[in-house]
C-alpha cells in the first residue's frame, strides 16, 4: 500500500484532485478518483490501495431497466490482466442480489480488464480503488464488452471549486497544473490564487 502526500505551501486551502486517464478509451471524461483538501501550511494524505474492485448497479424490473435499485456485491483483483462476467443467478432467498460479478481466467489478454455483460439488462459498472471509480462508470449493455488498460499512473491537479470523489473533471483546468505522480510520493503545492499555483513532486 502506498501513500501520496500533499503538502500545501500557499497561504491557502487548496484542492488537489487525483486521477487516471482511461488508455482504450480515450474519449471517456476524467474524474476525481480522491480529492485532497490540505490547509493553509499543512498536508493532507491519500492512501492508494494495492488492489481494485469491480462492482455494478442494476435494475432487479425487467419493464424499468434505468431504475438501478440493486448492486452486486464486490470483486477484488490486484492484477492488471483479468477478465469478469456479470450474470444472473437464481435463489430462493428474496433478499439475495440476483445478479453476481465472477471472475475467470480463460482468453484473457495481457494488460486488459475485461468486463463482458451476460445478464439480461444493462449493467452500470464501476472499477475502483477503496470504492471510489477511477473511471468514470459506465452501462454495459446486454451482451457488451467494457475494456481498459490499468497500468496507466496516477496524476494530480488543481482544481478551482469544490470537487468530490467521482466527479468529472474539466480537462481545460487540470491541464494547466496536472503532473504524474509517483509510488509513495510527495506532492507539494506552491503559489497563490493570485500569482497561480505550481505542483512539484518528490
Amino acid at each position: 500500500m502506498s501513500h501520496i502526500t500533499v503538502l500545501n505551501n500557499t497561504p491557502e486551502v487548496v484542492r488537489i484532485a487525483i486521477f487516471k486517464h482511461a488508455v482504450v478509451n480515450p474519449t471517456l471524461a476524467t474524474t476525481a478518483w480522491r480529492v485532497a483538501e490540505p490547509p493553509p501550511g499543512g498536508q493532507a494524505t491519500v492512501t492508494v490501495p494495492p488492489s481494485y474492485t469491480i462492482y455494478g448497479k442494476y435494475s432487479t424490473d425487467a419493464a424499468n431497466p434505468s431504475r438501478l435499485d440493486a448492486e452486486t456485491a464486490d470483486e477484488s483483483f490486484a492484477e492488471t490482466t483479468a477478465a469478469f462476467s456479470i450474470e444472473a443467478v437464481s435463489s430462493r432467498d428474496q433478499n439475495a442480489p440476483n445478479v453476481v460479478i465472477r471472475r475467470y481466467f480463460d482468453d484473457l489478454v495481457m494488460n486488459e480488464v475485461r468486463i463482458f455483460n451476460n445478464y439480461g439488462l444493462g449493467v452500470l459498472t464501476a472499477i475502483a480503488m477503496d470504492r471510489y471509480p477511477i473511471f468514470t462508470p459506465q452501462v454495459i449493455w446486454p451482451g457488451g464488452l467494457f475494456i481498459e488498460d490499468l497500468r496507466g499512473p496516477l496524476y494530480a491537479a488543481l482544481v478551482s471549486q469544490p470537487t468530490n470523489p467521482g466527479q468529472r473533471l474539466i480537462q481545460e483546468e487540470i491541464s494547466l497544473t496536472q503532473v504524474e505522480l509517483l509510488e509513495s510520493s510527495t506532492l507539494i503545492v506552491s503559489g497563490s490564487i493570485w500569482t497561480g499555483y505550481a505542483l512539484e513532486v518528490e
